[in-house]
């Protein structure tokens, strides 16, 4: 919270921070006094391209000599029935959601190992381990997010790095349902609408003080990734009756 300045000194690079999570993240980081590199698109790093995501950790290292907190939240949404999805679509949102991740990381590690030190914060979705039909890629990407952490954080222990996984529900304020993709107007799933930005942010900056594996907001997304566990035929029969049954007509 602000004026707690847990982060004081800490250099943290945030992705995806021009807007959403990403912009709220970065207001929040700095106002607890860290050094924050906001990187998008408009600031000239896309994450599809890993020589601006090479410049974007040279130029950090350049300046403020040191690297301690990186957050992989650049990406965006594309709800389409599987049948319909186009290969251009899903490649491109790969390359955002999950290779964009990969190259910061890629980028990030020799300067972290080299000080057996530092934080990766990959945000993903509950949607990476509750598949929710209309977004099979979007839930697709979010899971090898998922995955790729998990490696990660077993690849890197010894190193002194900590890797975590943050797993965010749909929240009700943010723009990423206005940049989400879709080939026709289209209803949300129908799930509670109980998630802010806010708490979101809170979440991160908790777990950025004290790491552990895996973060999931809000409350109901614990309960469903333990329901997919122990009784994956009723969150079947639950999501059927929830999932949008055609496009919407304007």
């Amino acid at each position: 919270m602000p004026g707690k300045n847990r982060f004081t000194g800490k250099v943290v690079i945030i992705t995806g921070a021009s807007s959403g999570f990403g912009a709220a993240m970065a207001q929040a980081f700095t106002d607890e006094g860290a050094q924050v590199v906001p990187a998008s698109r408009t600031t000239g790093c896309d994450v599809t391209d890993r020589a601006q995501v090479d410049n974007l950790i040279a130029q950090t290292l350049a300046r403020h000599g040191r690297i301690d907190i990186l957050i992989n939240n650049a990406g965006y949404g594309l709800r389409a029935n599987f049948e319909h999805t186009e290969i251009a679509d899903a490649q491109a949102l790969f390359d955002t959601n999950f290779f964009g991740a990969f190259h910061c990381v890629q980028a990030v590690l020799p300067h972290m190992k080299e000080r057996r030190a530092g934080h990766i914060i990959n945000i993903a979705s509950v949607a990476g381990f509750l598949g929710l039909p209309a977004t099979s890629i979007y839930s697709a990407s979010k899971a090898a997010v998922i995955a790729f952490t998990d490696s990660l954080r077993l690849e890197v222990r010894r190193d002194g790095i900590a890797v975590t996984c943050v797993c965010p529900g749909r929240a009700t304020d943010t723009s990423f349902q206005t940049n989400t993709k879709t080939y026709a107007p289209m209803e949300k799933y129908n799930v509670p609408d109980t998630l802010t930005t806010d708490m979101v942010v809170r979440a991160v900056m908790k777990v950025a003080a004290k790491p552990k594996p895996m973060v999931i907001v809000p409350f109901y997304g614990r309960l469903l990734r333990l329901a997919t566990q122990f009784v994956p035929r009723l969150v079947d029969q639950q999501l059927y009756k929830r999932m949008p049954r055609a496009p919407v007509t304007s």
